[in-house]
């Protein structure tokens, strides 16, 4: 299973990596650049996106993004740090099925990837 991280901070996409590598292929992004160049020729199984990217798009524009470019063909989760139930709302609607809160914790990424694909 190939997971795609996009995330803006380097210790985050480092953390998430390290976590997740044993287990999965790991791919880490640092902007929505990235990830829009990367999806035109990758595909992936679940993406993990920053909710906050701030360089360029948020992670809902780019979650639009991802699923135009790959026919919404994967597992889209948003983390963050900020549980706000206002912005939660906002990116469960906008098509994320979960939301992992930073400290990432791989158990609840599993369970949400095992439930993901049932």
């Amino acid at each position: 299973m190939h997971v795609l991280v996009v995330d803006d901070l380097k210790e985050d996409r480092f953390i998430i990596k390290k976590l997740l590598n044993p287990y999965y292929t790991v791919t880490t992004l640092s902007s929505a650049t990235e990830a829009v160049a990367f999806a035109l020729s990758h595909s992936f199984d679940v993406a993990v996106v920053n909710a906050m990217l701030r360089e360029d798009l948020d992670g809902i524009r780019l979650l639009r993004d991802l699923k135009n470019i790959r026919q919404n063909n994967f597992l889209a989760l948003a983390c963050t740090c900020h549980p706000e139930p206002s912005r939660n709302k906002k990116l469960l609607q906008a098509g994320f099925k979960d939301i992992l809160l930073k400290p990432f914790d791989v158990n609840a990424f599993t369970l949400l990837v095992k439930e993901g694909r049932a």
